[in-house]
């Protein structure tokens, strides 16, 4: 056939209409080609047939002579499509396939694709068989060109195809290589959507399951399996997203795979689950989500698939190992650099820190918590890595058993493994070493040292700083408990009371030297958790289990034998230093009266030593703390009570009277300060406007007698980054108030309170910012503008605000505070060297800004400029003179 008639023939027919196809219109297509011989394989009176296999000759041919050319014919190279016919020739297979391929199939499988042909056609099955394995054939052929096989628009011809050779084989056709080259997507979303056909064959439907399963097997199928299940309707409330991940998850990780399925799934999943974690969409996170939950199954399995276990547990503490067991030990040498362990604890903490049913075992992270505790001591507290260190350590040890936490505990605390628990430890050469750019860093091999340096490290008081900066009430609650129970036991005595007998006189002292050590950190960790406010709270709550300890305690001390009775007498004179004001507290408790009947008991025996006797007899027979007293007896206690209540209408009625007892100075009242300062802030928290105000009035009359320190923690809260932003802008809105009450006297404060205003205007939250800035000004507009030292800080703090933040509001107020600043303060002119900086910034400003209100706020300091410099420039006569020559009379 020549190219220019099957050209005639492609661009007649894809200017038809699917709907209006008929047979005449097809007919009079093929009319420049009608003289040309067709290969049939017999004689047919059906018209339509014989215009399909016209058609399926058209595509063929056109594929090999028009459409497709060889840059260099004589050789094997790129096949390149003339661009020209491809548009027409591409909508001319999508209409041929209409009424060969579609027509054809089996009915179960004709909604498979879209077609909106109007022609129908009935045979008998055996025909129809016959016909269809011709027209697969002929599009076989067409798909030969790699080009077409892998274009988009051709999806449904792809898809019919793919159900013709199915229906016509039955059997899997992905092991034998007989498809054409498609692409992996489309040959994902066909197979699914002719798998997912209503009535097709069982035999049909395993061979569908077996080629699906082949493609996810295959380098790359995993990521595309879960792309093509997600890009579905997420709107379908019987799919959505999570639903269809665990689909994925149970199809992957069921039993009955091969070894070679597995380990490419696996290597799959990791490097999906690297991408998604890296990314910063909603569609990665789902991705991400999917990955954990294949990778949780994959830990479910039994022992049997272990290898997969290890090479889960191998990929995410991969640097964590590294750490441990460096393989180079040259001084210098790098073992992390800062990007990969920040990748790897995204990573684990994606994965780990879930809730218990979206995550991975937790479990795997107890063998690694020697080297969390110890990187949060090497790393600096600012940086990223130490909130995903945090997040780990907490949520490994809220999910542990109580014996398991126990384990653990005693673990860190006698600074030795047991079991999983401390089976990997930071290398001890392995240092922190900072690059020259601050945010950057690197863990290196330093120089060798003595290994009885790191026998003294202790990480017990690194995890008791991490609970208390967490929020976990209740693991800080068991962790409490679980170390009084040891300090009690004598856990950190080892096995026996006294020194290993074989032990030289070094050995000796070292091992009471690390014994003492034990004591000290346990005794200073229990401290720290009873004075965390937190936990303070809710011991008073909940006091009966450590009652009941400390009853078995003070009874196994009465009855113990001579020897351990000096060391029973040590550790409850520790106890009782650290719960006497507990004790005093709830003494009117019945089950109180148990203990303090034992520690009278315990008084009057000869071990108990007259230290310990001085504070049985301050515990029981001192005056009583208890919160059930009546409070109405002094003023100032019964004010404190109120504001410490939770009613708001309380809190206000407390603050009101703690001001009148402030005014009247009261001496009670007067020595109580820093606990009403403390209170005040405290207060700054709650929701309610009025009780807000009220506070911010008792801290404004605290200046009276506490100014210093008012203003001080005032600053300290404002710059603390662990605080919410909320009460940080309520902290600024109070230390703005309480300046306005010291008026000139804060002079003595200039230089904290801008330094403090100054580094919020650095702030990464936009509101806070602008909050910053707004105090700035007031600060400045209280002191009567007297921050001559702070002018040019002042200045070039608010051009980097105006030329960088893409946040209006912050714009607004820096060009504002300028505004003013050009305005009130005196001198002006001392700062010659700046000012034309400043009027060339305004100018640009001006000149560039899109915002009106900048541009307005900007000419007003250029205002404010202009005439300062007119008033120095302009020089009355007799000013002139007495500048020259003194008064004049």
């Amino acid at each position: 056939m020549e190219i220019k008639a099957l050209r005639e023939v492609i661009t007649s027919t894809a200017n038809l209409k699917p709907k209006d196809i008929t047979l005449p219109k097809l007919e009079k297509c093929l009319q420049s080609i009608q003289s040309c011989p067709f290969p049939t394989e017999e004689p047919s009176t059906d018209i339509l047939w014989k215009v399909a296999v016209q058609y399926c000759a058209v595509l063929t041919e056109f594929a090999v002579q028009g459409l497709v050319e060889k840059q260099n014919p004589t050789a094997e190279s790129d096949e390149v499509i003339n661009l020209h016919d491809q548009a027409q020739y591409l909508t001319t297979i999508d209409l041929v396939r209409q009424f060969t391929l579609h027509l054809y199939l089996p009915r179960e499988l004709r909604g498979v694709s879209k077609c909106e042909a109007q022609l129908m056609v009935k045979l008998e099955e055996q025909e129809r068989v016959r016909r269809l394995t011709y027209c697969t054939a002929q599009f076989g052929r067409v798909f030969e060109t790699k080009l077409l096989a892998l274009h988009p628009r051709l999806a449904d011809t792809v898809t019919d195809f793919l159900a013709a050779s199915y229906s016509l084989a039955k059997t899997t056709l992905m092991q034998n290589n007989s498809l054409p080259a498609f692409p992996r997507e489309h040959m994902f979303r066909s197979l699914l959507v002719i798998k997912g056909s209503p009535g097709l064959p069982l035999e049909l439907a395993k061979a569908l399951h077996n080629d699906l399963l082949h493609l996810t097997g295959e380098p790359g199928g995993f990521p595309v399996l879960c792309r093509i299940l997600l890009s579905g309707d997420q709107t379908s409330e019987s799919a959505p997203s999570w639903r269809k991940g665990e689909v994925i998850a149970k199809i992957v990780s069921s039993k009955g795979h091969t070894k070679k399925f597995y380990r490419q799934v696996l290597s799959d999943c990791f490097e999906f689950y690297h991408w998604a974690v890296q990314q910063d969409t909603q569609e990665a996170v789902t991705y991400a989500t999917i990955c954990i939950e294949c990778l949780k199954r994959f830990m479910q399995l039994p022992a049997p698939y272990r290898e997969l276990h290890a090479r889960i547990d191998q990929y995410f503490f991969r640097s964590f190992r590294e750490l441990a067991a460096p393989q180079e030990l040259v001084a210098g040498c790098v073992v992390q650099e800062r990007l990969g362990l920040l990748s790897n604890l995204l990573e684990c903490n994606m994965a780990f820190t879930g809730s218990t049913v979206s995550s991975l075992p937790s479990f795997l992270l107890v063998p690694y918590l020697p080297i969390c505790l110890k990187l949060l001591t090497m790393l600096p507290p600012a940086c990223e890595e130490h909130t995903y260190l945090h997040n780990l350590i907490v949520f490994c040890l809220s999910n542990r058993t109580k014996q398991e936490l126990t384990t653990i505990l005693n673990s860190l605390l006698l600074n030795r493994t047991e079991g999983d628990v401390g089976k990997y430890q930071l290398h001890p050469r392995v240092i922190y070493k900072c690059s020259e750019n601050d945010t950057n860093y690197s863990l290196q091999i330093g120089p060798a040292t003595s290994d009885q340096e790191s026998d003294t490290e202790n990480l017990l008081p690194i995890l008791v700083d991490v609970l208390k900066a967490s929020n976990r009430n209740l693991l800080l609650y068991d962790v409490f408990l679980t170390l009084l129970s040891e300090l009690l036991a004598g856990t950190w005595t080892g096995s026996s009371h006294e020194p290993e007998p074989l032990l030289d006189g070094v050995e000796r002292d070292t091992l009471l030297c690390n014994r003492f050590h034990q004591k000290y950190t346990l005794i200073q960790s229990l401290m720290d958790l009873i004075s965390h406010k937190h936990f303070h709270s809710q011991l008073y709550d909940n006091p009966k289990e450590v009652l009941t300890i400390l009853t078995a305690s003070l009874t196994k001390a009465i009855d113990t034998t001579e020897c351990s009775a000096r060391q029973n007498s040590d550790i409850l004179e520790v106890v009782l230093s650290i719960f006497q004001e507990f004790l005093q507290c709830i003494r009117n408790r019945y089950d109180v009266a148990d203990i303090l009947k034992l520690l009278l008991r315990y008084r009057n025996s000869a071990s108990c030593s007259d230290a310990l006797k001085v504070q049985i007899d301050l515990l029981c027979h001192g005056p009583s703390t208890s919160e059930h007293d009546d409070l109405s007896e002094s003023p100032c206690l019964n004010a404190l009570s109120l504001c410490s209540d939770q009613q708001p209408y309380c809190k206000v009625y407390g603050t009101t009277l703690l001001l009148k007892l402030l005014k009247e100075r009261d001496p009670e009242t007067i020595a109580q300060r820093l606990k009403i300062l403390i209170l005040a802030l405290v207060n700054l928290r709650d929701e309610e406007s009025y009780a807000f105000l009220n506070s911010v009035r008792l801290l404004v009359a605290l200046c009276d007698v506490l100014e210093a320190e008012v203003v001080d923690e005032l600053v300290k809260e404002y710059l603390n980054e662990s605080n919410e932003i909320d009460y940080r802008l309520k902290i600024g809105e109070a230390t703005v108030k309480t300046v306005e009450t010291l008026g000139p006297f804060a002079v003595r404060y200039r230089d904290t309170l801008l330094n403090c205003f100054l580094t919020g205007t650095r702030n990464a939250v936009d509101e806070f910012r602008t909050s910053s800035l707004s105090n700035v000004g007031s600060v400045c507009r209280i002191l009567s503008y007297q921050v001559h030292h702070f002018f040019y800080e002042l200045f070039t703090g608010i051009k980097s605000i105006v030329e960088t933040d893409n946040y209006l509001p912050a714009k607004r107020a820096a060009i504002l505070v300028l505004s003013q600043l050009l305005e009130g303060i005196d001198g002006l002119m001392d700062f010659q060297e700046y000012l034309l900086l400043i009027y060339r910034f305004l100018k640009h400003v001006i000149a560039t800004d899109k915002d009106d209100v900048t541009k307005l706020q900007a000419a007003v300091a250029l205002e404010h400029l202009k005439a300062k410099t007119k008033d120095f420039l302009q020089i009355n006569p007799d000013e002139l003179e007495r500048r020259m020559f003194g008064r004049v009379i």
